[in-house]
């Protein structure tokens, strides 16, 4: 477990108030015993450090970090030649010789960390480059005081932010069964968004933007791809013999390929298999751990434990997600299974295109002739496309062809709407409909000027899709379950020398990941590879899948924004997808779970 949390301003604390909150924070408000830091200048500020986090102070600075940095060896050696001398966390060490921008260009890894500078008193709060570790600041509390955590429970357990829940993110969750910063599920809480910094100074709070992806492209590099992907594995293969959960999917062979290339032992492997699951992902597990001669691992999941995992997940959901209960059950198997690390292979399907959202929107553009025709005749031919093929892509095709745009800036954000704003209105019908912010995010982006502007098309929606889903819901949910359960992971095809590296390419020479793996490893046959494993409750929702879901849905139903029958009307309906359905319940279960009404 990694928690970092602190408070900026006392003038409504006592020292002793202060500090006794950031305990309460750190321990999340439970009765536990948790080894924790905690430090003061008992003037500006108090900050504190759980688990495996960190607190350094050298001359009166201070420096919490949750995370990794990755390349500290390298780091400590180049501050040396420099005659830096190193007593501690590299990090801060660096910070002082070189500072705050320097220093964050210079890092690789997965961080979130808060440094006090006391020659200036200012404090400043950063997060990484694509969103791996998160970090979480209120400034609307009773205290009138500065509060930052890495997650939204451990803010909420100061006592001080009321559970209010923000409204315009309630509609962000119905579209796209998450929030995206740096609004939160919370009203009051934002998200530090990612590769972005916070300066505080007397009263001046500055949040900037240190790394945009777009601006790093790497337009030319002797380094083949394959050799940096190598490189970006070689860097996560330390001593505690990381392993990597086998998905079936072809970003997890991939990196299986180059581990064991690299590694002069075999390496770990594990999968996941559920009791009573009509599977052939066991089989495909035990194909790939074969090929590879790995250390492999099944943790079997049995039908009489899943009702209270189900329950466990929802405890340790910091933020609500439709994705979080697959993360819950592989970071729990990984503990079963015995590991304290994994390799994680986030970031893979953004970064080569491997989502068939990346395919749908090389189409849409190639059918932006479609707007020529009337816009009655294309509203007509939506309505008759709803009746003979009802359903929600249908429903998804209607509304592109009411659009007068077939551009990226439109195209992109209904392609990932899960609940449309139709439906979304009889779910909350006291709520006045809010902007959408994704496509506020994706326009931003892509305005003329910005970088992203000029990349070859495909790389456009990789920059749009590391924004939004990865960061908002995969990168997230990862953190929250890796961390509750005391895993490292590590996600090397997020090195960012590996990321900048890839988007660089047209999208006609753009390599595919199967040419990447074909490389690493061409004994093995490229035909009929298995995708990504569907667990049990994403295919259908039945048994204790369903009791699970139900209760989520009452829950749900009971929350005063929501109308009771038309939550139930959604749910039932036959058209309403799996997914549709388990992001209601979801919802619902994170409310009831934390006490929002």
């Amino acid at each position: 477990m990694q928690r970092i949390s602190g408070i900026f301003g006392l003038e409504n604390f006592s020292v002793a108030e202060a500090v006794e909150t950031v305990s309460k924070m750190l321990s999340q408000g439970k009765e536990i015993s948790i080894k924790a830091e905690v430090w003061s200048d008992e003037r500006n500020l108090v900050l504190g450090a759980a688990g495996h986090s960190v607190v350094d102070t050298n001359s009166g600075d201070s420096l919490i970090l949750s995370g990794e940095i990755e390349n500290s060896l390298e780091l400590i050696d180049q501050l040396k030649r420099e005659g830096v001398q190193v007593e501690n966390t590299v990090l801060l060490a660096a910070l002082r010789a070189w500072g705050l921008e320097t220093t964050l260009k210079k890092l690789k890894g997965k961080f979130s960390f808060a440094w006090w500078s006391a020659s200036s008193e200012k404090l400043v709060i950063a997060r990484d480059r694509f969103g791996i570790h998160p970090m979480y600041w209120c400034s609307e509390n009773e205290k009138g005081a500065i509060m930052f955590a890495s997650e939204i429970k451990t803010l909420l357990a100061s006592g001080f932010i009321p559970r209010k829940v923000n409204k315009e993110a309630v509609i962000d969750y119905l579209r796209y069964s998450t929030v995206h910063g740096p609004l939160t599920i919370v009203d009051g809480i934002q998200l530090l968004e990612p590769g972005c910094a916070i300066e505080i100074q007397d009263e001046t709070v500055n949040v900037f933007r240190w790394w945009e992806t777009s601006n790093e492209i790497l337009l030319e590099d002797s380094q083949s791809v394959k050799d940096t992907l190598l490189n970006a594995v070689k860097s996560t293969l330390t001593d505690d013999s990381p392993a990597i959960y086998l998905s079936g999917g072809l970003s997890s062979i991939t990196l299986t390929a180059a581990m064991s290339q690299l590694s002069s032992q075999p390496i770990n492997t594990f999968s996941v298999a559920f009791e009573g699951s009509e599977t052939s992902a066991e089989n495909e597990a035990y194909e790939i751990s074969k090929h590879f001669a790995t250390n492999h691992t099944e943790v079997s999941v049995s039908k009489q434990s899943v009702y209270k995992k189900l329950h466990n997940a929802i405890d340790q959901m910091d933020h609500p997600s439709l994705n979080g209960l697959r993360n819950y059950f592989i970071a729990t198997s990984a503990k079963e299974a015995g590991h304290t690390s994994t390799i994680s292979d986030l970031g893979c399907n953004e970064i080569f295109g491997e989502h068939p959202l990346f395919n749908s929107s090389v189409q849409l553009m190639k059918h932006r002739w479609l707007t020529s025709w009337p816009r009655g005749l294309r509203v007509f031919a939506g309505r008759v496309l709803k009746t003979l093929f009802p359903g929600h892509a249908s429903n998804k095709k209607a509304e592109r062809l009411a659009s007068n745009y077939f551009d990226l800036e439109h195209t992109y954000p209904l392609a990932r709407q899960r609940i449309l704003d139709n439906q979304i209105k009889k779910l909350t019908p006291g709520l006045k409909p809010t902007r959408n912010r994704v496509f506020y995010i994706v326009a931003d982006i892509l305005r003329v000027g910005q970088a992203a502007f000029s990349l070859p098309f495909l790389s456009k929606v990789s920059v749009l899709e590391m924004r939004t889903y990865l960061a908002n819901t995969l990168l997230r949910d990862a953190q929250t379950f890796n961390s509750e359960n005391d895993i490292e992971y590590k996600t090397p095809f997020l090195d960012h020398n590996f990321v900048t590296k890839v988007l660089s390419f047209n999208d006609s020479v753009k390599p595919s990941l199967k040419e990447i793996r074909k490389n690493i490893d061409p004994k093995k046959s490229q035909n009929n590879l298995p995708s990504s494993y569907k667990f049990p409750w994403e295919i259908t929702l039945e048994g204790v899948y369903l009791d699970f879901h139900s209760e989520g849905i009452s829950a749900l139903s009971e929350v005063k924004i929501f109308n009771k029958a038309g939550v139930h009307e959604f749910d039932n309906n036959s058209h309403t997808t799996v997914s549709q359905r388990r992001s209601l319940s979801t919802l619902g279960h994170y409310f009831k779970q934390n006490k929002f009404s």
